[in-house]
């Protein structure tokens, strides 16, 4: 049988104050974790604020530079977008522009369009549109663009390219 000597041999701990100090640490950090919660003012009762909604939802994909643009601009004028040339952000419209959007958008006649438009020649290097408004989804291509989506289309892209960081 080995032999231990005496510097092997545990020694018994002190009763001190290192156990409570650890156990007042963790009344410390519980306390915090379950106050985190409470430092916001809470909304009256009866008075939640409303949740914008979504005026346009844009995409562009394709094209020569293999773009891939989204956007959204939601009712309040706030647009968040993501593209492959100018990133990932977002900004306010201003009330002028919120009022041009929305007036496009309604001579676009958004009901009254088809689904999809398509170009009437395939070709390699077009672009392909989503617009949604609504419970509206319409589809088209580079060519196959109809009249009156095109300011709405071209409006999307000069948002995206003017409040985007340089490409």
């Amino acid at each position: 049988m080995r032999q231990c000597s005496q510097a092997q041999i545990p020694k018994p701990r002190k009763k001190g104050r290192y156990p409570l100090y650890g156990l007042w640490a963790l009344c410390v950090l519980l306390a915090f974790l379950l106050l985190a919660g409470c430092t916001e003012e809470a909304v009256p009762p009866g008075e939640k604020p409303e949740a914008p909604g979504v005026l346009i939802e844009y995409s562009r994909t394709g094209g020569i530079a293999g773009v891939m643009d989204y956007a959204v601009v939601f009712s309040d004028g706030w647009v968040v977008y993501n593209s492959i040339h100018h990133g990932t952000g977002g900004f306010y419209l201003g009330a002028r522009d919120m009022e041009l959007l929305r007036g496009l958008i309604r001579d676009a006649d958004i009901p009254g369009l088809l689904d999809s438009y398509p170009a009437p020649v395939p070709g390699a290097d077009y672009y392909a549109y989503r617009i949604i408004v609504g419970n509206r989804t319409i589809s088209t291509e580079t060519t196959g663009i109809p009249a009156p989506l095109v300011p709405v289309i071209t409006t999307m892209d000069e948002l995206i390219s003017r409040h985007g960081p340089p490409p």
